[in-house]
C-alpha cells in the first residue's frame, strides 16, 4: 500500500517521501525486492536510494520509505514512475506486481504564466469593409507590431504572400548590436521574452496597376515554432480610372468612285480592360453612306492603343451632284462599352465630300436630244433586259474576339442586293462534328426568326448579334450559305470561333496548425483558392505511406460556401476564397499521413491539380487505465482490501489504448472495458488488471485482498447447556 497512493506533490527545491507498507499475506517467508521504474531518466536522479529489500516471513508487514529530491529549477509538470514489488525466489508466479504513480512539480503561486504563442497587429487596420486605398506609382507604408510572449529570446521573420517581390519592401529594426559597431543580421526581428517589436512593410505600387481589390497574404515565421502559422489579411483596393483618347485622322476625304478612308485611334489611359463596340453614323436625317469598320469591336488593355479602319461608302449614285464643290457628307464616331462604363462625351466628328460629275459628262446631254431614239431604245433595254445584280455578303464576323465558356456565340452579317436573297442557311461544325443547319426562306420577306436580329433598309440586310446557341467549350467553323434568285452557284463564307474553357479552381496555399497529434485530437487545415466561381467539391486527401490515397471529407460547395463552413470561411473577394482553422476529422491509424485537398470543378470535364501535400503525423493514443473499481472502490484510492469467504464482488475496469490486449486474473483475457462478478474464496489473495499493446506498453493495476475464514463452532458442555435452559425458562 502507498502514502500517498498514486500522486505525489511539491515544489521546485523541496524533498518529498513516499511511504510505502508491505505485507507478506502468502504461507512462506519471502526476500521481496522494491523499485521505482521511472518513465524518464530525469526522475531516477531524484531518488537517491531507488532500490530497497527487505525480508519478510509469513503475515509479517513492514514500512519503507523512499525519498525525492526536487531540484530548483525543475520544471513544472507530471513526472509518472511505475512502483515495482517483485520476489521471484519465493513468489514467481504472483510477481512483479506494478503500483503507476506520479509526481507532480507544482508552479509556486508568484510565478507568472505566459502565453507561448506570439501576437501581431496591422497599422492601418484594414477589412474588406474598409479596404486601404491604393494610389498607383505611389508608396504606402504598413506597421506590423510583433509581441513576444513566449519565454526564450526568439527571432521573427516577415512574408508577403500573392504579390510579386518588386511591389514591396520589408524594413526590419537595427538591433543594439550594430549601433554599437558588432556586425549583427537584420534580416530578422529580434524580441526579449515579452518584448514588443515593429516592422515595416512598404508598398511600391506600379503606375499601370489595374483597378480592383487586392487581397495579398502577410505570415509571421517564428525560428523557435516554425510549424506555427501566423496569418493575417491586407485588404487593398485600386479606384478604377477611365481615360480614353479617340483620335480621327482622314485618309481619303473626297471621292468620286471609290470610298472614302479613315484612321481611327484609340489608346487606353485608365487602369481598367476596356471592351469596345465602335460604329458610325451620320449627322442628317437621311442615310446616305455605309460605314464600315474593321475590326468592329476591340479590347483594350492599360496602356494599350488599337488601329480601326473606317470605310465609308455612299450610295444612292444618282445623289451625286452634277455642279459645283461637291456633296458634304458629315459623319460621327459612336463608341459603345460593353461592361457600360463610361466613354468620352465628345467624339470625333468627320466629313466626306462626294466630287460633283466630271465635266465630259455635259456632252451627253447635248446628244440626249440627237439619241432620244436610242435613248428610248436605251431605256427599254434598261428596264427590261438588264441584268440584276446579285446579292454580295459585305461583312461576316463574330460579335466579340474572345469568348469564354457560358458565354453565347453571336454573329453579325450585312448582304446588299437582299432583294435578290431567296435563302439562307447558317451551319455549324465544333471540333469536326457538325450539328443540323438552321435554313430561313426569303421569298415571302424576311422571316420571323430572324425579325429581333435583322433589318432591311436600302435593299441591305443587316443582322446583329444572331444567337448561334454555341456556348461550349471548343473549336467551331460557322458557315454563312447565300442562295440567290435563278443564281446557279451559292455564296459561302467560313468564320472559326475558339470558346475557351473556363478556370479550373485552384489550391494556392494549404497549411496546417500542427504537424503532430494523437488520435481523437482534432486537425485543422487553412487554406487559400482561386476561381470560386468554378468549385464545386473540395475533397480532403490522406495518404499513409505506401498506401493509396484516401478520401477524408468531402465539402459540397456549389458557388456557395457550404454551412458547416461559415464560421471559417471569408466571402470569397477576386475569386479567392479563404479558410482558417478548418477541423478536419482524421479517425484513422497512426502513422505519418500526407494530406493534400483536390478541388472538383462543377461544370469542366477537366480535373484540377491537386493541392501540395502537407505532412501530419499521427501518434497512437497513449495506453491508460482509465477506471479499475473493486465493489465501486477505485484500486488507487484503496489497492487493499477485506473480504469475507463466499462474498460477492463486482469488478468493473476500462482501459484505452489503441490495440491494448487486457488480461484480468485470475479471470484470463477480457475486452478493454466491462464487469464481473465473483465470490471471494481463500485462494483469492489478489486481482490484477495488465494492459499490453503490440508496441510493448504496458500498465496494471492490482487489488490485494485478504479473505477471512469463519471460525467453527465449538460444542457445548453440559454446564453450559443447563445454564442455557434456565435462562429460556427464565
Amino acid at each position: 500500500m502507498l502514502n500517498p497512493p498514486t500522486r505525489l506533490e511539491g515544489f521546485p527545491g523541496e524533498s518529498i517521501t513516499l511511504h510505502i507498507s508491505l505485507i507478506n499475506q502468502g504461507e512462506q517467508g519471502a526476500v521481496i525486492d522494491l523499485f521505482v521504474d521511472p518513465m524518464t531518466q530525469t526522475l531516477l536522479s531524484w531518488c537517491p536510494s531507488a532500490k530497497k529489500r527487505v525480508a519478510l516471513d509469513s503475515q509479517q508487514a513492514c514500512e519503507v520509505s523512499l525519498l525525492f529530491e526536487i531540484p530548483s529549477d525543475a520544471l513544472p509538470g507530471s513526472y509518472p514512475y511505475t512502483v515495482v514489488v517483485d520476489a521471484p525466489e519465493h513468489y514467481p508466479e504472483d510477481t512483479p506486481i506494478h503500483y503507476p504513480a506520479s509526481l507532480e512539480v507544482l508552479v509556486k503561486e508568484q510565478t507568472v504564466i505566459r502565453s507561448q504563442k506570439l501576437t501581431f497587429s496591422l497599422s492601418p487596420a484594414t477589412s474588406p469593409v474598409q479596404p486601404l486605398l491604393v494610389q498607383p506609382n505611389q508608396h504606402q507604408r504598413l506597421s506590423v507590431i510583433v509581441n513576444n510572449h513566449s519565454s526564450r529570446v526568439d527571432r521573427f521573420r516577415l512574408h508577403c504572400l500573392d504579390l510579386d517581390k518588386t511591389w514591396f519592401t520589408i524594413q526590419y529594426p537595427s538591433n543594439e548590436l550594430s549601433e554599437l559597431g558588432v556586425v549583427s543580421s537584420t534580416d530578422g526581428l529580434e524580441l526579449n521574452p515579452g518584448g514588443q517589436g515593429e516592422i515595416i512593410i512598404e508598398f511600391h505600387y506600379p503606375i499601370n496597376m489595374p483597378a480592383g481589390h487586392y487581397l495579398p497574404t502577410l505570415q509571421i515565421i517564428s525560428d523557435n515554432a516554425p510549424e506555427q502559422v501566423f496569418l493575417d489579411l491586407v485588404y487593398l483596393e485600386v479606384k478604377p480610372k477611365f481615360h480614353l483618347s479617340v483620335e480621327l485622322e482622314t485618309i481619303l476625304g473626297k471621292v468620286s468612285h471609290s470610298p472614302g478612308q479613315y484612321r481611327l485611334t484609340l489608346t487606353n489611359h485608365g487602369n481598367s480592360i476596356r471592351e469596345l463596340a465602335i460604329s458610325a453614323s451620320s449627322r442628317d436625317e437621311t442615310e446616305l453612306c455605309n460605314y464600315v469598320c474593321n475590326p468592329s469591336s476591340v479590347n483594350l488593355l492599360i496602356g494599350e492603343t488599337a488601329t480601326i479602319s473606317l470605310t465609308i461608302y455612299p450610295k444612292q449614285k444618282w445623289r451625286r451632284p452634277l455642279f459645283g464643290y461637291g456633296l458634304e457628307l458629315p459623319f460621327q464616331v459612336n463608341l459603345q462599352d460593353i461592361q457600360a462604363l463610361p466613354t468620352p462625351e465628345k467624339l470625333p466628328i468627320g466629313l466626306l465630300v462626294w466630287k460633283a460629275r466630271p465635266w465630259w459628262q455635259f456632252l451627253l446631254l447635248l446628244l440626249a436630244g440627237v439619241g432620244a431614239l436610242s435613248g428610248l431604245g436605251f431605256l427599254i433595254w434598261f428596264v427590261f433586259f438588264k441584268a440584276t445584280p446579285e446579292p454580295i455578303l459585305a461583312e461576316f464576323k463574330p460579335d466579340s474576339a474572345i469568348y469564354t465558356e457560358g458565354g453565347r456565340v453571336r454573329l453579325n452579317w450585312t448582304i446588299s442586293n437582299s432583294d435578290r436573297l431567296d435563302q439562307l442557311v447558317i451551319s455549324s461544325t465544333k471540333d469536326q462534328t457538325a450539328s443540323s443547319p438552321q435554313v430561313y426562306d426569303f421569298r415571302q420577306g424576311l422571316p420571323k426568326e430572324l425579325n429581333r436580329y435583322c433589318q432591311i433598309r436600302d435593299r441591305n440586310l443587316t443582322c446583329t448579334n444572331v444567337d448561334t446557341g454555341a456556348r461550349l467549350a471548343g473549336k467551331y467553323t460557322f458557315q454563312l450559305q447565300i442562295k440567290a434568285k435563278s443564281a446557279e452557284n451559292p455564296i459561302l463564307q467560313k468564320l472559326n470561333v475558339v470558346i475557351q474553357p473556363k478556370p479550373l479552381p485552384q489550391v494556392v496555399i494549404i497549411v496546417a496548425r500542427q504537424s503532430e497529434l494523437e488520435k481523437g485530437k482534432p486537425l485543422t487545415l487553412s487554406w487559400n483558392i482561386k476561381n470560386f466561381s468554378q468549385l464545386g467539391q473540395l475533397q480532403v486527401m490522406g495518404q499513409l505511406k505506401e498506401d493509396k490515397p484516401t478520401l477524408l471529407k468531402t465539402y459540397d460547395f456549389q458557388k456557395q460556401i457550404p454551412p458547416e463552413l461559415t464560421k471559417q470561411c471569408q466571402p470569397p473577394v477576386n475569386e479567392t476564397l479563404s479558410c482558417s482553422n478548418v477541423d478536419i476529422g482524421l479517425s484513422a491509424k497512426p502513422g505519418n499521413y500526407a494530406i493534400s485537398l483536390q478541388p472538383v470543378s462543377s461544370g469542366s470535364q477537366k480535373q484540377s491539380p491537386p493541392s501540395k501535400a502537407i505532412q501530419v503525423q499521427l501518434k497512437a493514443t497513449p495506453l491508460k487505465i482509465m477506471d479499475f473499481t473493486l465493489n465501486n472502490q477505485s484500486s488507487e484510492a484503496n489497492p487493499s482490501m477485506f473480504l469475507k469467504v463466499g462474498q460477492v464482488v463486482t469488478l468493473n475496469w476500462k482501459v484505452q489504448g489503441d490495440g491494448a490486449k487486457v488480461k484480468l486474473e485470475p479471470l484470463g483475457d477480457v475486452p478493454a472495458s466491462g464487469s464481473r462478478t465473483l465470490k471471494a474464496t481463500t485462494s483469492l489473495s489478489q486481482i490484477v488488471l495488465t494492459a499490453e499493446t503490440e508496441q510493448g506498453q504496458s500498465v496494471k493495476r492490482a487489488f490485494l485482498l485478504q479473505v477471512d475464514t469463519p471460525k467453527p463452532l465449538q460444542k457445548a458442555t453440559n454446564t453450559d447447556s443447563l445454564k442455557l435452559r434456565l435462562q429460556m425458562i427464565k
